[in-house]
């Protein structure tokens, strides 16, 4: 994103070049806040974890019958009697679609405007074996390990054209927006059974690891007259760093037919270490690089002059340091059996987003101009948000149940810190419809998830911080996603 003009020497403005690095800044922000599940949830939640409570909509708080209640509910982890281990494959079928308008000073600075533009698109196949593991010999408690994949993402975005009158020199990559995640949460987990095993308490401690990889270009003012006003550059993180947090919950059985659920999960800092690599793309203009060094007065400034016009990029690599808080979450749900073959779920939580105001990232190295890289506080400015789900559960023949979900999710994410990278564009309200097949100790399941968002609609740059960075992508955005689940639990 551009970043405002604050100098006007006719050769290059020093200062604006020395704060190319926080331009770097920015983009790491910006992956850390692009976490996706394997189908998307509010922020960067996922849809769920685990093949059934994810076919019901994630409304699983009040049943928590399988390992997944490590995740949902670890009150309900005494419910099951074995461990149980599953391989699951997710084919998530994304159609985002972003028309950008983005313009600097009434100028058009490469964002294709007006053309509708659209990721890689491919199908993604995330593989997740999660599970828990049941420690024997502890009587009246379940005791264990669970592990899981939370978070996974793999998007690349064609949004950016050099401007012709910018005479690069050399050639700009064709994705030019890129991110990947992956995400895996340890989870030892506690549960016990009391009042006559009416009352279920649980609590578990996650230990995430994270690896991320994010790219995109960044534009700051170079001090030069137009066309070349903005130097150009690329900025790709990779980091990896953990997290830690504990999640607790309660079960309560009214009667064989009902039965509630509470449960929430602290907030968690994810704490990101990696390497901020950046390339600024020098010019071919030999004639204006004569014209610079004929007005440098120093040797400086035609250092800096013969770096602009140089043949090859210029580069800089400090080590980049950032703590992203995860937030906090407390939800209910009620689990009701009018027969034995039937169930019906229903869920509702609260996600504390507002924790995302902002994140500083911590630079260690030189930038671009050869001086120290320095900190950049980031905005976000997230909202909470209260999301709805229910499902249903149903057994025509023994070996074989049919299941239902849908949920409603509003984004936390206000317009003005809205990109096209992080995948929650606007309310969401998905259906998810899918079977499972029992045999002996094994179960095989299939799930369909169908999200929808609503459309958004971003009118104008903002820079809520006043710090001369904006923090959004004004233009159009569209979204639906496709996803497949096919699973194999195995209990033993």
């Amino acid at each position: 994103m551009v970043k405002r003009l604050t100098g006007t020497d006719p050769l290059i403005n020093k200062r604006a070049f020395g704060l190319s690095w926080r331009l770097a800044a920015v983009t790491m922000t910006l992956c850390l806040t692009l976490f996706i599940g394997q189908a998307a949830a509010g922020g960067f939640a996922l849809s769920g974890v685990g093949s059934k409570a994810i076919n019901m909509g994630g409304a699983f708080r009040g049943l928590a019958d399988d390992w997944s209640a490590a995740y949902w509910n670890p009150a309900g982890l005494t419910q099951i009697e074995q461990s149980q281990l599953t391989g699951m494959l997710v084919a998530i079928n994304p159609k985002p679609e972003y028309t950008p308008n983005i313009t600097y000073g009434g100028l058009d600075i490469g964002y294709r405007n007006g053309l509708p533009r659209y990721p890689n698109d491919k199908t993604i196949f995330i593989p997740d074996f999660s599970g828990f593991f049941k420690l024997s010999g502890f009587d009246k408690y379940t005791v264990g390990m669970a592990i899981f994949v939370p978070m996974g993402l793999k998007s690349e975005w064609d949004l950016y054209n050099p401007t012709a009158s910018m005479n690069i020199r050399n050639a700009y990559p064709w994705f030019d927006h890129a991110a990947e995640l992956n995400v895996i949460d340890f989870h030892p987990t506690i549960a016990g059974s009391f009042l006559d095993d009416k009352l279920s308490l649980g609590v578990g401690i996650s230990f995430q690891k994270a690896k991320l990889v994010f790219r995109k270009p960044a534009l700051i003012p170079s001090g030069i007259p137009i066309p070349h006003e903005n130097l150009l550059i690329d900025a790709d993180l990779e980091g990896t760093g953990w997290g830690y947090g504990a999640n607790y919950g309660l079960l309560y059985k009214f009667n064989d037919k009902l039965q509630f659920g509470l449960s929430g999960k602290l907030g968690t800092t994810l704490k990101i270490k990696g390497t901020a690599k950046q390339e600024l793309y020098t010019m071919d203009n030999p004639t204006l690089r004569d014209i610079l060094l004929s007005n440098s007065f120093t040797s400086y400034d035609s250092a800096r002059v013969r770096s602009l016009f140089a043949v090859n990029n210029l580069t800089a690599a400090p080590d980049a340091e950032a703590d992203l808080k995860t937030p906090a979450d407390i939800g209910f749900g009620l689990a009701y059996k009018p027969t034995e073959k039937l169930t019906f779920t229903a869920d509702m939580a609260i996600t504390y987003w507002s924790a995302l105001d902002s994140v500083a990232i911590i630079l260690d190295g030189p930038n671009l101009s050869g001086t120290m890289a320095d900190t950049s506080l980031i905005m976000l400015d997230w909202a909470n948000t209260t999301r709805f789900s229910f499902g249903a559960e149903y057994w025509p023949i023994e070996p074989l149940a049919i299941r239902l979900g849908y949920y409603l999710d509003p984004s936390p994410i206000p317009d003005q810190t809205f990109t096209p990278l992080i995948p929650d564009i606007g309310d969401k309200s998905a259906l998810n419809i899918g079977a499972a097949f029992n045999f002996s100790n094994m179960e095989l399941s299939y799930n369909y998830e169908y999200i929808s968002f609503g459309d958004r609609s971003v009118t104008s740059l903002s820079d809520i911080n006043g710090d001369g960075e904006f923090d959004n992508y004004p233009g159009d955005f569209k979204s639906t996603l496709h996803a497949s689940h096919v699973s194999l639990t195995y209990r033993f």
